[in-house]
This record gives C-alpha cells, structure tokens and sequence, in this order.
C-alpha cells in the first residue's frame, strides 16, 4: 500500500498566494495584538484629533493670511476698465465738440496708485497683524496644554479604576476561601451554621461589588476613549505604567513655590497670549491716530478711446481704429495728498475705542497673571497634603492588613466571629481604597506641578 506524493504537492501558483498571505496574516496578528495604549500614545492621538485644537489651529492660519493681506497693502495695485456708449441726437466728438450726430464711444483704461504714506497706518497694522498671529500660536499651545492634562486626569482615573477592581478581585476570592473556611468549620463543630449563612451573604455581596468595579473601570476606559475623540473604542485599553517610579521621579517638583510661581510667569501660554493681544491694542490706537495725518499716494494711468459718428455729410468720414488709437492716448502721473479736516469726529471715535480696548485688555492681562499665582499656590499647598495624606494612607493600610491578618487567624481557630471577620476585611478595602486614591491624587498634583515649572508632562 503507499500513497501517491503529488496528492500532497500543491501547484506553484497556490504556493506563491500562501507565502503572500503570510505577512498580511502576521501584520493583522500583531495589530489585533496591539490593543493597549499608553499615555504617551493617549495624548498624542487626542492632540492630533481634539476639535478645540483644530478650531484654534484655523484661527492661526486665519490669522496668517490676514497678516500677508496687511503686508501686501503696501504694493500698488492694477486695474483695468472698458466702456461703450451709444449717443442719439447730439454727441460729442473726439474734439469735444457737440454736434447734432448720433455716436458711439468705446473707452479702454489703466490705473495704477500705491499709498507712499499713511500715517504710519499700514506699518502698525502689519505690526498689529504679527502679533495677533504669535497670539493664535500661543493660543493653540495653550489648548494642547488643556488637552494633554485632561488626557491625564482621565488616564490616572482609570489607572485608579482598575486598582479599585483588582482589589475587589483580592478581597472576593478571600471571601470565597473565608466562606470555605467557614463551611469547613460549622462541619467540625467549631462554630454555629449561623456564621456560614453570614460569610455567604458577604461572598454575594462582595460578588456583586467586583461587577460594579468593573463596570467603574470600563466606564472610564470610554471617558477617556472619548476624550481622545477615538471613533472606534471596542477593545480599548491602556498599559498600565510603573507607577512607583513615577512617585519617585514626582516627589523631586515639591521645591520653592516662588520660583515655581516666577517660572509660570515666563512660560505660560495663556499669560502670552494675554500679553500678546495687549500689544495688539497698542498697535490697533496707533493705526486709529493715523488718522490724523494727511496721506499721499502715487498715482498713474493710461486712457484710450475710438469715436465713430454717424451720418456725416458727404466727403467726410471717421478716421480708422488705428489711427485713433494712436491719436487719442492719455498718460498721466501725478501725486494726490489728502488733508483731514473735518470727518464727523470718526478719528477721536475711534482712537477712544482703542484706548478702552487698551484698558480692558490690561485687566484682562492683570486677571490673568492672578488667576496664575493661585492655581500655583493652590496647586502647590494640595501637593504637599496630598503627599501626607498618601504616607498617612500608607501607614494606615498596612495597620489594617496586620489587623485583618490577626482575625482571620482568630476565626481560622474558631476564637472569632465571621461577624468580626467582616469588619475587619472591610476596614482594609476602606484603607486599602484611600491608599490608591490618595497615591494618585498625589501623582496627578505633581503633574500639575510639572505643567507649572515648564517641565514635560510625561
């Protein structure tokens, strides 16, 4: 008995498909594989993708094609024109003579001016126009800043999330080795069927406590899926970080508060953008004084007609169209200067505006830079009690470990009650809980902090 080979041999062609679908099947593997995000990745996806940051970003671009259409002001411009005119009855003729003939007149034209002063108008609009454009710049820093501590905020409530779930996890499956234990117990003799009853409600309990964790911590997955502006979030996920090593690298932020304060004046978008928009205003009164001042432009331009007349009297006729076309061009060059004299006190009007914006603007700026010394002090001083409420948390939870270490050994001798067990697991999930929380809120606050000092974020 043996079998033919060629039964197994596959034909050339069907070979080069399968070794063609090996790299497509490994891509999509690895991709299907790659489900969990970092922060890193996180933030960078919501910078990309965040409307705010958009919309700021069309407001730059905005203001950049203003700024070119300030600067291209100081050209001069072109135009062109045409006319043609029919007169019936009496119509002038190329001499400017009226005659009782009916006509028709074409007419070509160009024209050229270019402003040579304004009353320095056009530099302090461009000037006015820079700066709006650093403003824009500013702004769209300041909406990325925005965005990236969102990203975090959300990122570290997850993270906070999950601890929360992997505790309920612990304290479930210890519950459900306590309920055995209990069993094993009420068997022996060595306590009433009373306490089994008891550690099996707190076993449903604790298992209804762990799905409602979960659901904690998959709701917050899609906060921060949607906070990224993530279409698709089947699946989403993140990588957990080393969190301990970020505590150590954070606790090195809770230096001075005055040169903490002082760095945030110097590297805060927001005070920038303040800034940048009070010189604005100054710009913006200077070109409301302009005017004030006469302007003088230069102007030139070139005319051109052809005049046909109708029936003319016998042996006369209209020259040809090029001949008129030679004989009836105009040049001109010339300087025009306008004085203000009277404009119904729409210069004063406007120069008062500006100075109102001036002063709204320096409140505006003023405000600003409050707000700023209270978000660092008040970040600082939080800081400082979170790190003490952590080290409290701290020590607290590992009391509560030792303590419910000690009554579980009571019960597992038949000395205590599951009445007393229960509590005592309750008070660590209670310490345990503000353990996590407080590490976190400790974190996020040294984050804070980071985003004050000018240092990266992450």
């Amino acid at each position: 008995m043996y079998i033919k080979v060629e039964n197994f041999l596959l034909k050339r062609d069907q070979m080069k498909k399968i070794w063609f679908l090996i790299p497509l099947a490994s891509i999509q593997i690895c991709a299907l594989a790659q489900t969990k995000w970092s922060l890193r990745q996180c933030v960078d996806y919501a910078l990309k993708h965040n409307i705010q940051i958009k919309q700021k970003q069309i407001e730059k671009e905005s203001a950049g094609i203003n700024l070119h259409t300030l600067k291209m002001s100081r050209l001069p411009d072109l135009n062109a024109s045409a006319s043609q005119s029919f007169d019936f009855g009496r119509s002038t003729t190329r001499e400017g003579v009226k005659k009782d003939n009916s006509s028709s007149t074409m007419g070509v034209g160009i024209s050229s001016s270019m402003p040579l002063f304004t009353g320095f108008r056009i530099p302090n609009q461009i000037e006015a126009g820079r700066l709006q454009l650093k403003a824009a710049l500013y702004d769209i820093e300041k909406a990325k800043e925005d965005v990236s501590l969102n990203i975090i905020s959300t990122f570290l409530q997850v993270l906070y999330n999950r601890e929360l779930y992997l505790v309920a996890q612990d304290q479930n499956a210890l519950y459900k080795k306590q309920t055995e234990r209990a069993h094993e117990l009420v068997l022996a003799g060595s306590v009433p069927e009373s306490e089994w009853i008891q550690m099996r409600a707190t076993l449903a309990n604790s298992e209804s406590q762990l799905v409602g964790s979960k659901t904690t911590l998959d709701l917050s997955l899609v906060d921060l899926a949607h906070l990224m502006e993530l279409d698709d979030i089947a699946g989403f996920d993140i990588e957990v970080p080393r969190v301990d090593s970020v505590l150590i690298d954070d606790i090195s932020q809770l230096n001075n508060m005055g040169s903490l304060i002082e760095r945030a004046k110097t590297d805060r978008p927001a005070l920038k953008s303040a800034e940048m928009r009070l010189a604005v205003s100054h710009r913006n009164l200077a070109v409301a004084k302009s005017g004030y001042y006469p302007t003088l432009s230069l102007g030139a331009s070139y005319n051109n007609g052809y005049y046909y007349m109708y029936n003319l009297p016998d042996g006369a006729s209209n020259s040809s169209f090029s001949d008129q076309m030679k004989q009836n061009a105009s040049r001109s060059i010339g300087l025009s200067l306008s004085v203000p004299v009277f404009n119904r006190f729409e210069t004063s009007g406007r120069v008062k505006q500006a100075k109102a914006d001036i002063a709204m603007q320096q409140l505006s700026l003023d405000a600003a830079r409050r707000t700023l010394v209270k978000e660092v002090q008040q970040a600082y001083l939080n800081a400082i009690a979170a790190r003490e409420k952590m080290t409290a948390a701290q020590v607290s939870a590992g009391a509560a470990k030792v303590a419910q270490n000690y009554m579980k050994e009571r019960f597992d001798a038949g000395k205590s009650t599951s009445f007393e067990l229960n509590e005592s697991n309750n008070r660590l999930v209670k310490a345990l809980s503000e353990q996590i929380q407080a590490k976190y809120d400790f974190i996020f606050r040294c984050k804070i902090l980071s985003f004050y000092s000018g240092k990266p974020l992450f």
